[in-house]
């Protein structure tokens, strides 16, 4: 019963563990790689306007504010589906269903939004970006036999000034809470 409760308790501290560092695992473990762009939409839909105004409410905002609140809208907005759906983030707003390309469009969309709100646009890019997965190094596409599972789309922050950017991939944050990936 002692080494019961002593493996027990091993295994919850490890849990515990992995949840706290499994955005710094996974940045280590796995490495996007772009291939390409893809278009950029603007947003014309009235309610992803409003969703927006109700998490921004006219504060002055740093870029990390508006990467979170970009995640934020994506992931309470939309359900992850593995079907076909549009790559405009204006129609996904309304069914509330997309897949990878369709949370990266909303993400960019949203993003670049509120940098053009905040008079961002000269410093910051959101650019919605189509990439490889390397796990250890190992491009995990090559598993999968489906179309579907070709490529991943993810998203690109540039600051235009000095080139730093960040990754971030929000059909992942969506399922983890992971808000930044590794790519090159």
């Amino acid at each position: 019963m002692r080494n019961l409760k002593k493996y027990l308790n091993r295994i919850l501290v490890s849990g515990i563990l992995l949840f706290i560092f499994k955005g710094f695992l996974y940045r280590n473990l796995v490495a996007y790689t772009k291939i390409e762009t893809r278009k950029n939409y603007a947003i014309t839909n009235k309610n992803i306007i409003q969703s927006i105004e109700k998490y921004t409410n006219d504060e002055e905002l740093t870029i990390d504010d508006i990467i979170e609140i970009s995640n934020k809208i994506t992931s309470k907005e939309l359900e992850f589906t593995l079907h076909e759906t549009s790559n405009n983030p204006n129609l996904n707003f309304e069914t509330n269903k997309a897949n990878c390309i369709g949370y990266s469009s909303l993400f960019n969309a949203v993003g670049n939004y509120i940098l053009q709100q905040q008079n961002l646009s000269e410093t910051y890019e959101f650019r919605h970006v189509v990439g490889k997965m390397k796990f250890l190094g190992y491009d995990i596409h090559n598993i999968f036999k489906s179309p579907f599972f070709k490529d991943h789309d993810y998203n690109e922050i540039i600051n235009k000034k000095i080139g730093a950017k960040h990754y971030v991939d929000p059909s992942l944050y969506d399922y983890t809470w992971i808000n930044r990936v590794t790519a090159n």
